[in-house]
């Protein structure tokens, strides 16, 4: 059902900008290292931090790391989700996706905002493990459509199945209380597309 809605125009942005650039055409995903020097993977980067569920509803990303970044926040059950974030951070856009609604407590000013879940009938998806699939959601989907939506391919994923917190690091280092809330499992991270200044992928598009 969610490939179907995928090819069917969609685009529900909150501004009507045109997908002016082409989507990644990268030919696979390579690991590379979980830390990386500000400015190594480009002008601006984006990260996915995805859970099946909160652990206590709320979920709280802190980033940082200095630069302009998109932020994708997917979650399986509704998530709300807080966004903190530190010195010289600049958040260009933020898309919220999911199975059930996903709820963004407190919208960057400035940024660009998308929002889509399966159980309003639009465009959704879930990812909480990378690179392998978790039940209940589809990761290689759900980038697929962040790269379409956002129009900047995955920089890193962050996943866990439950969790109430993520912080990022000034060096893309990330941690998380996934222990706490997942039955012991830890947290699913990579950096999936950190390729210096052409790294993969046009400007915020949403």
């Amino acid at each position: 059902m969610v490939r179907r809605l995928l090819v069917a125009a969609r685009m529900k942005s909150l501004a009507p900008i045109a997908l002016l650039v082409a989507a990644c055409t990268s030919t696979g995903i390579a690991e590379q290292s979980l830390t990386q020097p500000v400015g190594e993977c480009g002008e601006t980067e984006t990260h996915v931090f995805g859970v099946y569920k909160s652990g206590g509803g709320e979920v709280t990303v802190r980033i940082d790391r200095p630069g302009n970044h998109a932020l994708v926040l997917t979650g399986h059950e509704s998530v709300k989700w807080r966004i903190v974030t530190g010195p010289g951070v600049t958040i260009a856009g933020v898309y919220t996706v999911g199975v059930d609604p996903q709820t963004l407590m407190n919208p960057p000013a400035g940024a660009r905002l998308g929002d889509d879940h399966m159980s309003g009938g639009g465009p959704g998806g879930c990812a909480y493990s990378y690179p392998e699939e978790k039940p209940g959601c589809d990761t290689a989907q759900l980038l697929r459509l962040v790269d379409k939506t956002v129009g900047h391919e995955a920089t890193s994923f962050h996943g866990c199945f439950a969790a109430t917190e993520f912080t990022m690091g000034a060096d893309l280092a990330t941690t998380s209380d996934c222990t706490e809330h997942s039955d012991g499992r830890a947290m699913s991270q990579f950096v999936t597309n950190c390729n210096g200044p052409d790294s993969c992928g046009g400007p915020i598009i949403l």
